[in-house]
């Protein structure tokens, strides 16, 4: 039994400085990725919980970006249906608004991932279909942070920045465009190399 324990206890010693090795190199991969983005700090600690995902490949980074940016739109679009629920006039609108605006901003997101995607494949094949997928996903990830703005100015042109749940709302959608700029300076990082 304790030749046994003693087995484990070597081959967890050989096998574990190279896994921590890899968490460190990707660890440190996404840390310096991310200081393209605006954001730095909230685009590291946002990616590092998929460091074994990502590894050190910049495709994946954008990906995982990509993908951590439409589960933070469709949040928030699920916040402003249920706000809209209890408000009236002006605010009840710009909320309406929001919910589409967000909802378009979440299909564009996720239209964009699928393009990062493709990336890969059309990196390797090379020609014009890597400049074509690359320029539909930069512009349809520009085109999600252009509606999550609209959202934010059309809630604060109704007034809708006056009420402390409201207040709250607007700040999360501008965490939002935060995670989405993140996205798109690590996408365009990408496609400048």
């Amino acid at each position: 039994m304790a030749s046994l324990l003693l087995l484990i206890a070597v081959l967890l010693t050989a096998v574990s400085p190279s896994a921590a090795a890899d968490t460190v190199n990707s660890s440190d991969f996404i840390r310096r990725s991310c200081a393209v983005t605006l954001y730095s700090q909230l685009c590291y600690n946002s990616l590092k919980p998929y460091e074994s995902t990502v590894r050190q490949s910049p495709l994946t980074l954008a990906i995982v970006a990509a993908n951590v940016s439409l589960a933070k739109i469709k949040n928030a679009s699920l916040q402003a249906v249920e706000l809209r629920r209890n408000s009236v006039g002006r605010v009840s609108a710009a909320l309406r608004d929001c919910v589409e605006l967000l909802g378009t901003a979440a299909e564009l997101t996720k239209q964009s991932a699928a393009e990062i995607q493709k990336l890969g494949p059309a990196a390797q094949s090379g020609g014009p279909s890597f400049a074509w997928e690359a320029s539909n996903a930069q512009t349809w990830m520009s085109a999600a942070l252009t509606n999550e703005d609209t959202c934010i100015d059309g809630l604060n042109d109704a007034g809708g920045g006056s009420a402390p749940v409201l207040t709250a709302f607007l700040t999360k959608v501008g965490r939002v465009e935060q995670y989405t700029s993140n996205a798109l300076a690590l996408l365009n990082a990408l496609v400048d190399g």
